[in-house]
């Protein structure tokens, strides 16, 4: 047995963004494995939830998983043991082995409602960058961060973020969206570049997505000179329209890109998380996810524009649709088949037959009815 521990269209002009376009080379998704903790799990005394985020460490074999709560702000170290058998048995098994608490540079815990921490990515030299989102309903507003933090949760420092993401106004007119902000984060497999994820529309940049219309997510490219991170290029990705869901009433929705992965050249995984509810009547929740192959060596670098409605001929990233996550519901375990908070997305060690492992978690938000759900998957390169 072998043992791994790791980790529609309404558009501007001009700006299309098919979700079919072929590419080079692509990949396949193939669920391997499902395990859940229950909302209210403890470790050490502390509750296991909030997933939010997870990186793989490749020296410690341990995965990183941050949590996002806002109070005592923290990331777990996890175990994760896969086993492969003769019969290729598809069971594993998550074991939380330690608990690090984000710290200020005098090595105190951060008060609650700082930092909202949402992404994790490791740098090169071993520190982490963790990014947190905006609390701009509250004055003077929390604003989004970009930090880098040491193995022992104590920040590093706080690096400076593109004026046109900082919130500004009263009520806010520019910036970030409240609990909108930078979801999600990435380092290039060569390690010269991290990509940050806004999860929706900046307050500038136009409307969220919605049923009739799109919205458009920024993505800053920053470049790594030695141990400085220098914005290069920002991207952006098209979110949504969201199709309706049949035989509802009026409904609302909240969609979000929430995580990126790097894979090489020009092309990354993207992880979308869609929650739509009904606004009368039984006021049904349905969560929807699914997970994107990007490209965009052709998409146009908007680091210039202040507001996307400044120019309109502007082209996003392309995209193409590797998994819906409707389609493996019925493949979860017994109990468990229902999709949850699916948020944080890792790529993990090899797996038999030499395809990477791809770990997605879903934040149980600290609810009794949720949990914190991983499921593994196989990703597989398809030649042309």
């Amino acid at each position: 047995m072998a043992r791994f521990r790791f980790l529609a269209l309404v558009w501007l002009a001009s700006c299309a963004a098919p979700e079919t376009s072929p590419t080079p080379d692509s990949f396949t998704i193939e669920l391997v494995a499902d395990f859940n903790i229950a909302a209210g799990t403890d470790h050490e005394g502390v509750t296991l939830g909030g997933i939010s985020a997870v990186t793989y460490e490749a020296t410690t074999g341990q995965w990183i998983a941050l949590s996002d709560t806002r109070k005592r702000p923290r990331f777990y170290e996890l175990a994760i043991d896969v086993p492969f058998g003769d019969e290729g048995e598809d069971e594993f098994l998550v074991t939380p082995i330690g608990v690090t608490f984000l710290k200020d540079p005098e090595g105190q815990t951060f008060a609650a409602d700082v930092l909202d921490p949402e992404g994790i990515a490791e740098t090169p030299w071993g520190t982490f960058l963790v990014t947190s989102e905006a609390d701009s309903e509250q004055e003077p507003v929390e604003p989004a961060r970009l930090l880098e933090i040491g193995a022992n949760g104590r920040l590093r420092r706080e690096l400076e973020i593109p004026p046109k993401f900082v919130v500004e106004g009263w009520p806010p007119n520019k910036g970030v969206r409240n609990n909108l902000g930078f979801e999600a984060l990435t380092l290039s497999p060569d390690g010269s570049r991290f990509y940050v994820g806004v999860e929706e529309t900046l307050l500038q940049d136009g409307a969220v997505a919605s049923f009739e219309t799109p919205g458009f997510c920024r993505i800053i490219e920053l470049e790594i000179h030695e141990r400085d991170l220098v914005p290069r290029a920002e991207l952006v990705y098209p979110l949504g329209p969201v199709a309706r869901v049949p035989g509802w009433g009026e409904s609302t929705v909240d969609a979000g890109l929430v995580e990126l992965i790097a894979l090489s050249g020009s092309r990354l995984l993207a992880l979308e998380r869609i929650y739509i509810r009904e606004a009368a009547g039984e006021r049904r929740g349905l969560t929807r996810a699914r997970i994107f192959l990007v490209d965009f060596k052709d998409a146009t670098d908007v680091s210039s524009l202040e507001s996307l409605e400044d120019d309109p001929s502007w082209q996003p990233v392309n995209k193409e649709l590797l998994l819906d996550f409707d389609d493996i519901v019925g493949r979860l375990s017994t109990g468990f088949q229902r999709l949850d908070n699916f948020e944080a997305m890792g790529l993990g060690p090899e797996l038999s037959g030499g395809d990477r492992s791809l770990l997605v978690v879903s934040d149980d938000n600290f609810q009794d009815t949720q949990r914190s759900a991983f499921l593994l998957f196989r990703l597989k390169v398809v030649s042309p």
